[in-house]
């Protein structure tokens, strides 16, 4: 289906929620990332996945059926993130904001949901045109621990050595408005600030916290005219994915309601496991859309988005989608059994039909559980790319650095960047405020108190794994740091060692590794010479942001080709001798739209044909040292040419090639001022070409002098360079 396709449907199952109650002392949109505040009254919206009687094919998941069966409701029913009404709850169960199946809302608070003409036209009389609002009932919160589990995975990643935990979850804009709060709300509030701070200095809370669903009845939802709505089997990485959400909604629902964002599956959580609770996602999200349901390319549901993975510090965010699949998991008949143990007063009133009737969902639901693997073949991602991916590896060097690699032959030889194994040779700064070489360091450098990112510390795929800890730019070149390389065959993941064949001297940032022999027959990679034109579709395949100690394969992120930086033939002196150019303009860069993050060096970049049409090098940075995911640059095939001719036949005389200096293609690569030969490259009239460049140059060569050891390294990058990649 197309997305326009995939949209008309969605709509009729998704929502905007909103809850709106008394705060006369502003302080029920802490951590939210916007809010409204009027006469006392605050506002909060999200997105919500909106589920009319009979819309699903399936039965609904036993608690689910409980629940509304326990109230009394027999209307449609609206899931949405529990975080939009946890303010609002009575103070005995805000103070602890937990799993809640009687939950209680302040005196005139209040909640409704917005759905679409078509959902309220059978509804409501008037005008069946414009969106309309439906008064909806708070029937419980409750948690999804098949998915929190590995969200608590990823908080946990790298916490330890620093005492807490440097992701979050949550709206980057969310850190903002509670500075706003606090400032409006002052002393009032220094308790409970300090409580906060306690709640998120605990990954677990996180964890839970961020998976909890918020179920709501919205009684006057009595039918559906879109019909049924399927669920997909298990979602796998490259499968196309569209949420329909409400960022902002409520500050103006008439532009915000129900807005449409596409992308792909990133990467699958648990790590290895045959069923995945928790997505991540590639794509483009923004505060108020959490809640939101996400489908796949045949408008089945996939799940609902929460907030997103973000990295503190930082603007690197990863989208989150809890799984229909992981929901049905958490709220089966086990969970149930657990509820009542601990809960039987919301029970009690139960007569023996609804039991019976619960009874038959339950059994109808385990039924539709054991059947969703027969169809998994019409969603798999294509072949081609599924190969692609295939050939994707994770390099580590010594215990502090890891990025990837690409296998180019069933031999074993893989594609690397040259910054992993000496990055030392890769820390100018151009004069466009970009320094050259994105480092795929496990720890990056942060200005701040803070100085190292520390790396994570979930539970190694394999004991001989090397441990990463706390990671720099080397100082000099230790050939005896060991060299590893992971394959990841669907859940087995296999290390080796490794030996370097070849670190380019010329001013392509490449390097070849050999793998030693193991039974295992390689999946090498695909080129494809032909230069993609800017448009064309990109896939980024590479171990980027979450490393070795995740236990996570490779991530997949799409875009298109945004830029192909050309140059004169003449004055490309890194093509085989034999190469017919014609005088014509060789692609020496590529730029995608598609997200880069920091371990992504030494990635693929594919085209839709899972063809290899780049080496991804770097990505760049603003000026405060903020990543710039999808600015990104990667070398193209045309240009690996006596790479993948080495790869071939062996013949190492072909690689003396890629060692010979380029004027030109150095300054490319730099992102400096090109030189004269290229008149709509160089300095404008009256300019010399010297200027700010060379007085630059002149300033980090005066500086290398002085590097001697990690602290003066560190100090110089923390206040003389004013950014880097």
């Amino acid at each position: 289906m197309e997305p326009r396709e995939i949209a008309a449907a969605a709509r009729s199952f998704s929502a905007m929620a909103r809850i709106v109650g008394p705060d006369p002392k502003a302080v029920k949109m802490r951590r939210h990332a916007f809010h409204l505040h009027q006469s006392g009254s605050t506002t909060l919206s999200a997105s919500a996945v909106l589920l009319p009687p009979g819309a699903l094919a399936e039965p609904l998941p036993p608690l689910l059926a409980r629940i509304c069966a326990s109230h009394g409701h027999a209307g449609g029913v609206a899931l949405t993130a529990a975080s939009l009404v946890e303010a609002f709850l009575v103070a005995e169960q805000r103070d602890s904001p937990s799993e809640v199946l009687q939950p209680r809302l302040i005196p005139e608070a209040r909640l409704d949901v917005l759905v679409e003409p078509e959902e309220s036209g059978d509804i409501r009389h008037g005008d069946s045109g414009a969106p309309q609002w439906l008064s909806a009932e708070l029937l419980a919160m409750v948690d999804v621990p098949a998915s929190a589990d590995p969200v608590l995975s990823l908080l946990t990643y790298d916490g330890s050595l620093i005492g807490s935990s440097s992701w979050d979850v949550g709206w980057p804009l969310a850190d903002v408005n509670q500075k706003q709060v606090e400032n409006d709300a002052g002393s009032f509030l220094e308790y409970n600030r300090k409580n906060l701070y306690a709640e998120s200095a605990d990954p677990s809370t996180i964890a839970k916290s961020a998976t909890r669903i918020a179920v709501l009845g919205v009684s006057a939802l009595t039918s559906s005219n879109a019909g049924h709505i399927n669920v997909p089997p298990i979602p796998q990485r490259g499968d196309s994915l569209l949420v329909v959400g409400s960022p902002f909604g409520i500050l103006s629902p008439f532009h915000f309601f129900n807005s449409i964002s596409v992308g792909a599956v990133a990467n699958c959580l648990p790590p290895g496991a045959v069923r995945s609770s928790l997505l991540m996602a590639d794509i483009h999200c923004l505060p108020g859309m959490e809640g939101a349901p996400v489908f796949d390319k045949n408008a089945c549901l996939v799940g609902m988005l929460m907030k997103p993975l973000r990295q503190r510090g930082s603007n690197i965010q990863v989208q989150l989608v809890i799984t229909w699949d992981g929901i049905c998991t958490a709220w089966s008949r086990n969970k149930l059994e657990q509820i009542e143990q601990a809960s039987n007063e919301l029970l009690d009133d139960k007569s023996a039909d609804s039991k019976t009737m619960e009874s038959c969902g339950m059994d109808n639901h385990r039924r539709f559980v054991s059947n969703l693997a027969n169809d998994l073949s019409q969603y798999s991602i294509p072949p081609s790319l599924r190969e692609a991916i295939s050939s994707v590896v994770l390099v580590t060097v010594g215990d502090t650095t890891w990025a990837s690699g690409i296998l180019l032959n069933k031999n074993g030889l893989v594609l690397t960047n040259a910054h992993l194994l000496e990055p030392w040779r890769f820390g100018r700064t151009s004069p466009l405020g970009l320094q050259h070489k994105t480092t795929s360091l496990a720890g990056e450098y942060l200005h701040g108190e803070n100085k190292l990112l520390q790396s994570q510390h979930c539970k190694m795929s394999n004991e001989d794994a090397v441990k990463h800890e706390v990671s720099f730019f080397n100082l000099g070149s230790k050939r005896e740091k060991r060299i590893s390389v992971r394959l990841d065959d669907g859940e087995k993941q296999t290390w080796c060692s490794a030996s370097v064949v070849f670190i380019s001297k010329g001013p392509l940032d490449v390097a070849l590794l050999q793998m030693e022999k193991i039974a295992i027959e390689f999946c090498a990679i695909r080129p494809e010479f032909v230069c993609p034109t800017a448009g064309s579709s990109a896939y980024v395949v590479g171990h980027g942001l979450l490393g070795p100690r995740s236990g996570l394969c490779s991530s997949l992120s799409s875009g298109v080709v945004s830029k192909v930086v050309q140059i004169p033939s003449a004055q490309h002196s890194h093509l085989p001798s034999n190469v017919q150019t014609d005088n014509m303009d060789l692609p020496v860069m590529l730029q995608t739209t598609a997200a880069v993050h920091p371990g992504s060096s030494g990635g693929v970049i594919v085209n839709s044909h899972g063809r290899m049409v780049g080496l991804i090098t770097s990505n760049a940075k603003h000026g405060g040292g903020s990543t710039i995911p999808r600015l990104n640059f990667s070398i193209p095939c045309k240009s690996l040419e006596m790479v993948f001719k080495y790869a071939a036949n062996g013949d190492y005389t072909i690689l003396e090639q890629l060692d010979k200096p380029n004027e030109l293609l150095s300054s490319v690569w730099a992102l400096a001022q090109a030189p004269s030969s290229l008149p709509f490259l160089s300095s404008p009239p009256g300019k010399s070409g010297e200027g700010k460049v060379s007085e630059f140059s002149k300033f980090l060569a005066n500086q290398k002098e002085g590097l001697t050891s990690i602290s003066d390294l560190e100090a110089f990058l923390k206040h003389k360079i004013p950014s880097k990649i």
